[in-house]
């Protein structure tokens, strides 16, 4: 299997694994110096990157999906890039649309994720112009 199609299996499965509420999963391929940039806040760490999902699954309007979507994959032997759009629906904060940009090392021969950036696309035209 090539390093771009592990690293694909990876983030579908990582996305996977949050429609289903298995946390466990969810974890499975992070690095323990995990350093993510979301919403509320960067969260640096394993420990502190489990706990964020807590706000995730709290009072949920609906059964979870979460669902990647334009997967873009780069991959070298060793680092790996991937960005997607997600759809997410049925937390407390209802539908969102985001980018997501995550980064991959091969570290002991297997793949973690060393770095997560969710962001939100703005809608200010006059500063990017019109989206595509």
């Amino acid at each position: 299997m090539s390093a771009e199609s592990e690293v694909r299996t990876i983030i579908q499965n990582w996305a996977k694994a949050i429609s289903e509420g298995d946390r466990r999963a969810i974890l499975a391929h992070h690095s323990s110096d995990l350093l993510m940039f979301d919403f509320p806040g960067t969260v640096k760490g394993l420990d502190a990157y489990g706990k964020s999902w807590d706000f995730f699954f709290t009072d949920p309007l609906g059964p979870i999906s979460f669902v990647p979507r334009e997967i873009a994959v780069t991959a070298s032997d060793d680092i790996a890039f991937v960005s997607c759009m997600v759809r997410c629906e049925g937390t407390s904060g209802g539908h969102v649309d985001f980018r997501l940009t995550t980064g991959l090392r091969k570290t002991g021969g297997k793949w973690v994720i060393v770095h997560e950036h969710h962001s939100v696309p703005t809608k200010e035209e006059r500063f990017i112009g019109p989206s595509s």
